[in-house]
């Protein structure tokens, strides 16, 4: 029993130190909207999954999300700044990873930057309810480059 106690002492202080969040970025400043800037154009975004659970429940809402933008394109620091649902948040958070930023010619930037996207998720329900989507209005959802995430009603 007790050969086992220090392996497993030490895998969960590996594990913990692992997802501790980086100190590295913190004196970067908030950049608000540096995606919409031109310099970003080639970047292909696209909307993230809506989340089945959500879908199911018949919720809408949105996240808010902060991360820093690498000279190299990693994405790092990734954090949720707001919430309406975990499931939300879940999404956009793993959204901002997946866009095409391998795809992106070098040199756009040369120090890290740090910025925000807000991401709006909403049900089209037949009746052209998100052909035009318009952001849920929370005011705790901030920040002007706004993805959107159009779900389809679901019934058990």
């Amino acid at each position: 029993m007790n050969r086992y106690i220090l392996p497993i002492i030490g895998a969960v202080a590996l594990v913990g130190c692992k997802s501790t969040p980086s100190d590295q970025y913190q004196d970067v400043q908030l950049t608000e909207a540096e995606l919409l800037s031109k310099k970003w154009e080639k970047l292909e975004r696209f909307p993230p999954m809506y989340p089945i659970e959500e879908a199911r429940a018949g919720k809408e809402g949105c996240a808010s999300v902060e991360y820093v933008i690498t000279p190299d394109y990693q994405i790092e620091d990734v954090k949720v700044v707001y919430s309406t649902s975990k499931y939300f948040a879940k999404q956009a958070k793993l959204n901002v990873t997946k866009w095409k930023w391998s795809d992106l010619p070098q040199g756009i930037i040369q120090a890290p930057v740090k910025t925000n996207t807000q991401f709006q998720f909403c049900l089209e329900t037949g009746d052209g309810h998100c052909s035009q989507p318009k952001p849920v209005n929370n005011e705790q959802c901030v920040g002007e480059d706004v993805v959107y995430s159009v779900g389809y009603s679901m019934k058990r």
